[in-house]
């Protein structure tokens, strides 16, 4: 958080949160500065130590917050007045809302994913294959919201390979809040199959990847980093904004399973 210091004024300007000392001799040097990071579900562990990488080379004057969620529910803040200085999606769609609502500056293919379809560790069904999740003896398989970018890839997947329609026709579809919610299904056995992002299935040793989803079989599934517009020139936030490009970040993002990508583009 911010830090606080002696007759200080709060200047709220987009997402922006600056301290700005208000008296005192010296006081004018005494600022910290918030840059705030809105991302999908899918990124937040790789996203939490990219910030940590981030914040060494910042220094102490500037903090970075993350927020994660579903990135349609994130992008709609946006949408909707909620300061932020970048913004992540787990597709493209999201990203393009912005651009088009003329709230970003630049934006650029961050990284790659791919999908799995996982089941309980140690579960009795005998699901090894995705035609499997047809057996009567398969009662719930979770998959994320229908506008959660994560959902809209499996629904796409499993329409692909005609799965579909007999899942939901047989009331077996479960939908999750977002990705990770939906992984939590699988690692607490209440569903017998889910499908996720591999780099989820890679976070626990509570589920066992079954199956790999053909890229073919659904959009690509690409994150695009996207630096928000803000009133005023946020050299911190731009700062944030390359780290999150660099080698560093990029050899943190393998680590935890993502293809980092680097088609940059204007989002303006």
């Amino acid at each position: 958080m911010s830090r606080v210091v002696s007759c200080l004024c709060l200047l709220w300007c987009g997402s922006l949160l600056l301290p700005i000392a208000g008296c005192g001799p010296g006081s004018s040097s005494e600022r910290s500065t918030t840059v705030v990071i809105l991302g999908a579900a899918s990124t937040k562990d790789a996203l939490q130590e990219m910030a940590e990488a981030a914040q060494q080379e910042l220094g102490e004057d500037t903090q970075i917050e993350i927020s994660t969620g579903p990135s349609h529910a994130l992008a709609q803040q946006i949408l909707s007045g909620a300061p932020a200085d970048i913004y992540i999606s787990a597709n493209q769609k999201w990203a393009d809302e912005l651009v088009a609502a003329g709230l970003t500056e630049n934006s650029t293919a961050w990284l790659a994913n791919a999908l799995v379809l996982i089941v309980p560790e140690g579960s009795s069904q005998k699901v090894t294959t995705l035609e499997d999740l047809t057996n009567d003896s398969v009662q719930r398989v979770a998959i994320a919201g229908e506008n959660v970018p994560a959902g809209i890839y499996a629904q796409q997947a499993l329409s692909y390979h005609k799965l579909w329609e007999p899942l939901v026709a047989a009331g077996k579809i479960v939908r999750g809040h977002d990705v990770r919610s939906t992984l939590a299904y699988a690692q607490r056995g209440e569903v017998d199959a889910a499908v996720v992002y591999s780099t989820d299935a890679r976070l626990t040793d509570q589920v066992q990847v079954v199956a790999h989803f053909d890229p073919a079989s659904h959009d690509q599934i690409v994150y695009p980093l996207v630096r928000i517009h803000t009133p005023e020139p946020t050299e911190a936030a731009d700062r944030v904004y390359t780290f999150l490009q660099s080698d560093q970040a990029q050899a943190i993002a393998r680590k935890y399973g993502f293809v980092p990508l680097t088609s940059d583009r204007k989002g303006e």
